[in-house]
């Protein structure tokens, strides 16, 4: 008799944990079909459609923090902020430590100034969570950034704190993840607004590793390197992002860059310094991220060889 007991029990475990098992295999795939619908609907344009589905699938399966995430950000892509943090607040509240909660909220309050301390706060919850994410620790320096480039903020000495601080970020995560574009690139602006100027070309120089077609990579690093006096790498780098733009048909971008090349290119030739200002590379940068020495007739000013 305990023998059939036990095995009664043992039966009515294993129907209740194959049941449960079999209600969360049909939830997730009605919850699917949710997602499958909705992305329709975005594809389309259909912006109010997708959020109506995914409001219906969120009162459905209100434990379901994929529908909500996914509603949130469609809230915040559709310019409603309030929903969008209340649907983020109410992940929150279930799951305390939920990443992506905690770095939507915090992407959303970042386009408050006044919030930026919120923001923050919310990343380094989730950066408990996950102590390894470099798109974590990038997002963290984007916000140090922002904030110090706030029209509000004046104090200079604040700025340079905020400054470092997003200098401190951007490198954690490139020490984790280094193929890390924007990153790189910002590190570079960073570097730049808090004029370490080699520091500054060594960051734009992997930019443009990372993603040579990117014409600011190439025009920033031409612009640092112009006040570290590599006036004809200087230029090349400049003159190569004019010609990334045309290549892209982006001819009003390319002569508004057109004048400040133009004006390196004068005093390659107008300067008589050595050193610094010399045809040497700059002995701090990458070789895979400088362009070819080009023929002097190319480099004169008014482009026919020189005497």
């Amino acid at each position: 008799m305990i023998k059939r007991a036990i095995g009664f029990l043992l039966l009515l475990a294993i129907v209740a944990v194959l049941g449960l098992n079999f209600k969360r295999i049909l939830a997730f795939g009605q919850a699917h079909e949710i997602k499958q619908s909705a992305q329709k609907a975005v594809d389309a344009g259909n912006w109010e459609k997708a959020i109506q589905l995914y409001e219906a699938g969120r009162k459905q399966y209100p434990d379901n923090a994929a529908i909500a995430l996914r509603l949130a950000w469609l809230y915040r892509k559709d310019d409603q902020p309030k929903q969008a943090e209340a649907t983020y607040r109410a992940i929150l509240k279930r799951e305390p430590e939920n990443p992506d909660a905690l770095l939507g909220l915090a992407m959303l309050l970042e386009d408050s100034p006044g919030r930026i301390n919120e923001a923050v706060i919310a990343l380094r919850k989730a950066l408990k969570a996950q102590p390894n994410s470099s798109k974590l620790l990038a997002q963290i320096g984007n916000l140090y950034k922002a904030a110090a480039e706030n029209p509000a903020e004046k104090r200079e000495e604040t700025k340079t704190w905020l400054y470092g601080q997003a200098c401190y970020y951007y490198r954690a995560a490139l020490k984790l993840n280094p193929r890390q574009f924007q990153t790189q690139f910002s590190l570079g602006v960073v570097e730049q607004n808090l004029k370490n100027l080699q520091p500054a070309a060594k960051a734009y120089c992997q930019a443009v590793i990372l993603k040579p077609d990117s014409y600011e990579a190439h025009y920033n690093l031409g612009l640092v390197l112009s006040d570290l006096d590599y006036l004809e790498e200087a230029y090349r780098q400049m003159d190569r992002s004019i010609k990334i733009l045309t290549e892209k048909g982006e001819i009003d971008t390319a002569q508004g860059l057109a004048l400040k090349v133009q004006m390196v290119k004068n005093k390659v030739f107008n300067s008589g310094r050595q050193g610094l200002s010399s045809h040497q590379d700059p002995p701090f940068l990458e070789k895979a991220c400088l362009t070819p020495a080009v023929v002097e007739s190319e480099m004169s000013p008014d482009g026919k060889a020189s005497n």
